[in-house]
């Protein structure tokens, strides 16, 4: 699924999730109902501002890749075209 940043930045391959995201449990584990991981918990979209609402995670695949890359980098390698415009 993707879905949109308040800054209309588009975030992209993320699980929606009904899971609880509660101020500074983002970035905690998103579990299967046998207890294995499958994302971590990033963002929550609720219109009234509370805690409630439809959350979202990154795949645990997409973070194998960007762990892997820290490690090996320092950093999250991105891919860039390279073009500019004035």
């Amino acid at each position: 699924r993707e879905v949109r940043a308040p800054s209309g930045r588009p975030i992209m391959n993320v699980i929606q999730t009904d899971a609880s995201i509660n101020p500074g449990n983002s970035g905690g584990v998103l579990l299967d109902s046998s207890g294995r991981l499958i994302g971590m918990n990033t963002a929550i979209y609720s219109a009234s501002g509370a805690s409630s609402g439809v959350g979202f995670a990154i795949p645990v695949d997409t973070l194998k890749w960007e762990v892997d890359s820290i490690l090996r980098l320092g950093k999250v390698a991105r891919p860039a075209l390279g073009v500019s415009y004035l």
